[in-house]
């Protein structure tokens, strides 16, 4: 896969909730791959913003690709995947000030 242009390739918005049955040892013990994947994919341009609500067990996580079937892609080498229930939700194209912050980024 080649790297998306972040002026030129869609985003979403991906809400995910950590399943109740989740093993929350084997969940911390893949913390570090986690983390170490997110920033290959962001240095990719395929993971913008994230975020996390731990009250909520949930993430947000913006996903620049060409359409749902690329985000799902792109989850799926999260090493998190796989606890997680994910909704896909398309978002408007960026704003010309969004644009110039991925620019410098």
């Amino acid at each position: 896969m080649s790297t998306p242009n972040p002026a030129a390739t869609p985003t979403f918005m991906v809400f995910a909730t950590l399943r109740d049955d989740t093993d929350l040892a084997e969940f911390a013990a893949l913390r570090e791959d986690e983390q170490k994947q997110l920033e290959v994919l962001r240095s990719q341009g395929r993971i913008g913003a994230h975020y996390v609500s731990p009250a909520r067990r949930a993430t947000f996580v913006e996903v620049v690709a060409a359409d749902e079937a690329e985000v799902a892609e792109t989850l799926a080498t999260l090493p998190f995947a796989r606890f997680f229930d994910a909704e896909v939700y398309p978002t408007t194209p960026p704003d010309p000030a969004e644009l110039a912050h991925r620019a410098r980024s």
